[in-house]
């Protein structure tokens, strides 16, 4: 193969705002935009290893010319667009659980935007020097504790900022890989040519007059695959770009080989401007990427191995570089020897696990349809990006373009993590249940000294920002986005969730959950305070990322017991008291405190306003009252226990109040509200607004769908891709009021459809279909022996008893629920 070192491919693009500043996905000004003959906007490139470094294309569209989200085809499971991306939001996914490539399906130059779950800056430690001290953070918490009960509230959140330690690091790209064949003809290009993406396959082809081109990422063989025609005697040229320091590359006749180092250090987004990314090769990462080539019967086979120095989660990523190397290149070159068609069996005999076991059809509209097939996309994500043993889905999910991407792409734990993995249950994705409980299991270890160091605490911690190596403290900054140390009570109440649908026997799970939840709640105990009224309250406590107004107009996040800390202490305690009864642990220390504590922590409370209490007292003034985040309605969803009538009434005041316009991912949560709620009519217009394009003719962005249907927070979160596959299930099934209910809050847009392997607690699949919103065929299936039993379903006000006696499937007439 020819060695290539500045071969480019693509069409230039037309952003906006070219040769001025702009803002980047962070919303921060940054230098001006240059032409790229590869269509991306750069900014100055700078160069490691004589490698040009890379950003994300996230331009909006020429201005003036209104983008809309592309028509899909009447199959859910298929993406259809026209003619290749000309930027990474019109890019489509592939991704096996570890290795991601976004394609953007130019038939005459491929390209793809490769990344490596493991791939992440820094290592175990890295904060190290940064922590705060046990006695120093006794000596903030007593006295911003004092500082509060005296009502200087702005003093007493000064001293909770001294916890923040320094930030989480960052999930990188490896860079872009671009084939084009020397020898073809010119008039061999496509530009018009349709690509597809097959969810249900996990295969991207491009249909091009010459012949087709297909590509898949292999979980059988752990490569990128891609093959394409290719005309007598043409050779592949291949280049890899990366941002990333290039230690290493060898040009073959038939391929390339690279080693890559990662930074070991990138400061969080808000301390970029005064701290560099650091580059110590000590202290790094490394990637092997490694591409084989080779011609045959008019076809050219290109695959992709990618192989990093990682050792596992919380490990320090050490891994020899040699053997990185060798396994990749062992990789790609018995993926090569298999060739085209063996390798493409191999990869339909290792579907995503449950990936066919739940689908959703929706009848009607276009909207309905795109609906439909956001559910399916939602599913294909979130299975493609995860894997058992390695990182869970990120903020980014699999696939991200920079370095320094929008909150460093990693894991936000007050929302987005669980958000990613709320359909993991009832839509059933369960290698990203696997990833989860692996990823918590780390977090646990790594979060105990945390507790120990900065609460005097037993069990564990984590806060707002955590990232592979087991970053359990605080951030550095301002405590609404920093100092919330519940995330660990909220993944155990999640992981609860997971299980409550698995048709396990309550015996077992509460035998695996009981240490989990016991550690959780004791740490949480040692956060309990008596507050003025006589009742116990966390300290300290925000209300994650919302702001308040003091007497004096002075904004401040500091609380005491918010509504969000009182659901996720209320709720995991209860948890732990119903799995120490069925264990016989009642008398447990930790079991009997817990007891003692609800009895003196108030549930939801519900303001003069008739709205559900946010903060630590009634009155207070919101400084943003239209704020995305409504964590102090979790008790609703994803709370587990049904609510009062009157709870409910606030939680819809609140709602009401907090309106609907919002970020993409919080569109998902008002929508999951709404649907306890039993609103459709609230349901539609959220939907609505989920559906509609992000991109704006002045440049702009709000929620909504980017072109390759990527959700805007903006810029792009994958949460809302995610959340959306919850939201939709919570509107056809819910479960957690001790009934089997269908159909709860159906909108007029899912009014004709089916559904087929929805999951219901304590474990049972659920297949219906419905017509003008009547239910008209219904079967539920045992999915193990914690699941047998009779059960109560309802529909509307209808509802009959069905007993299900063994695993096979009960078909429940549908005109009993008339």
């Amino acid at each position: 193969m020819r060695a290539v070192t500045a071969f480019r491919c693509g069409k230039s693009s037309t952003s906006p705002g070219r040769g001025q500043a702009h803002a980047d996905n962070t919303g921060q000004a940054v230098a001006p935009i240059t032409p790229d003959p590869l269509g991306r906007s750069t900014r100055s490139p700078a160069r490691r290893g004589g490698r040009r470094r890379l950003l994300d294309d996230a331009t909006p569209p020429t201005l003036g010319a209104r983008r809309k989200v592309p028509p899909v085809s009447s199959s859910p499971s298929l993406l259809r667009r026209r003619g290749p991306a000309q930027r990474w939001l019109e890019a489509l996914p592939l991704g096996n659980g570890r290795l991601g490539a976004m394609v953007w399906g130019d038939a005459s130059c491929a390209r793809f935007s490769l990344n490596e779950s493991t791939l992440w800056s820094g290592m175990p430690g890295v904060d190290a020097p940064h922590r705060t001290p046990r006695r120093e953070a006794a000596a903030a918490l007593a006295r911003s504790r004092a500082l509060f009960e005296d009502g200087e509230i702005a003093e007493a959140q000064k001293e909770i900022e001294r916890l923040g330690a320094a930030w989480s690091q960052a999930y990188l790209p490896v860079g872009d890989l671009t084939v084009r064949l020397d020898g073809a003809a010119a008039e061999d290009a496509d530009a018009d040519a349709e690509r597809v993406l097959d969810l249900e396959h996990g295969e991207h082809r491009v249909l091009a007059a010459a012949g087709e081109h297909l590509s898949f990422t292999s979980a059988a063989d752990e490569v990128l695959v891609h093959a394409l025609p290719s005309p007598e005697g043409a050779r592949a040229v291949l280049e890899l770009d990366s941002p990333l320091a290039e230690e290493h590359r060898e040009v073959h006749d038939n391929g390339l080989d690279l080693v890559l180092r990662a930074p070991s250090d990138i400061p969080a987004g808000q301390f970029r401007r005064e701290l560099e990314t650091v580059w110590d090769p000590e202290r790094a990462s490394r990637a092997a990427v490694v591409v084989r080539t080779r011609a045959e019967d008019g076809r050219m086979l290109v695959v992709c191995a990618i192989a990093t120095t990682w050792r596992g989660l919380g490990e320090v990523p050490d891994r020899p570089v040699q053997e990185a190397l060798a396994q990749a290149q062992e990789q790609a070159d018995a993926a090569l020897a298999r060739g085209e068609e063996e390798l493409r069996r191999r990869h339909g005999d290792h579907p995503r696990p449950g990936a066919e076991e739940v689908s959703l059809q929706l009848d009607g509209s276009a909207d309905a349809e795109l609906l439909a097939t956001s559910f399916t996309y939602g599913r294909y994500l979130l299975g493609s990006a995860s894997r058992p043993g390695l990182p869970p889905a990120n903020l980014q999910g699999l696939w991200n373009a920079r370095l320094e991407a929008p909150w460093s792409s990693n894991f936000t734990v007050n929302i987005n993590l669980e958000m990613n993995h709320w359909a993991a249950a009832i839509a059933h994705v369960p290698d990203a249940a696997g990833a989860l409980e692996g990823y918590v299991a780390m977090l646990r270890r790594e979060g105990q000294e945390t507790a120990r160091r900065l609460y005097g605490a037993d069990g564990w911690t984590v806060h707002h920002n955590s990232d592979p190596w087991g970053y359990t403290d605080p951030v550095r900054g301002e405590p609404s986005w920093s100092t919330w140390p519940m995330g660990g009570l909220w993944l155990e109440q999640l992981l609860g969730t997971l299980a409550s649908h698995d048709g396990r026997d309550p015996l077992e799970i509460a035998r695996e959950r009981y240490p989990a939840l016991r550690e959780a709640v004791a740490f949480a105990l040692c956060l309990l305070h008596e507050s003025a009224d006589g009742h116990l309250v966390t300290f300290p406590s925000t209300s994650p990322e919302n702001l308040w107004l003091t007497e004096e107009g002075t904004v401040v996040s500091l609380s005491e017991g918010t509504g969000m800390d009182r659901w996720l202490v209320r709720e995991t305690a209860q948890h732990l008291v119903d799995a120490a009864a069925l264990l016989g642990e009642d008398h447990d220390p930790v079991v009997l405190s817990a007891a003692s504590a609800l009895d003196l922590m108030p549930g939801p409370r519900i303001g003069a306003d008739g709205r559900v209490l946010e903060w630590h007292r009634d009155g207070i003034e919101e400084k943003e009252p239209h704020h995305r985040h409504v964590s102090h309605l979790g008790f609703l969803y994803p709370g587990s226990a049904a609510a009062t009538p009157e709870q409910e009434q606030a939680a819809t005041r609140s709602l009401e109040a907090r309106g609907d316009e919002a970020t993409g991912w919080s569109l998902v949560w008002k929508t999951c509200l709404w649907a306890r709620l039993h609103r459709p009519d609230r349901v539609q217009s959220l939907l609505e607004l989920y559906l509609r394009p992000a991109e704006l003719p002045d440049g702009t962005a709000r929620s909504g769908l980017y072109p390759n249907l990527f959700s805007a927070h903006p810029p792009f979160q994958i949460d809302g891709n995610l959340g959306i596959v919850a939201a939709l299930a919570e509107c056809l099934l819910q479960s957690h009021r001790g009934e089997i209910e269908l159909l709860p809050a159906l909108p007029e847009i899912m009014a004709d459809g089916s559904v087929r392997g929805l999951r219901a607690r304590p474990g049972i699949a659920v297949d219906m279909t419905w017509k003008d919103g009547a239910l008209t065929a219904l079967s539920l299936r045992a999915l193990g022996p914690g699941a047998l039993g009779t059960h109560r379903v309802r529909r509307g006000e209808q509802s009959v008893e069905v007993t299900l006696s063994d695993l096979e499937p009960v078909v429940v007439r549908a005109d009993r629920f008339v």
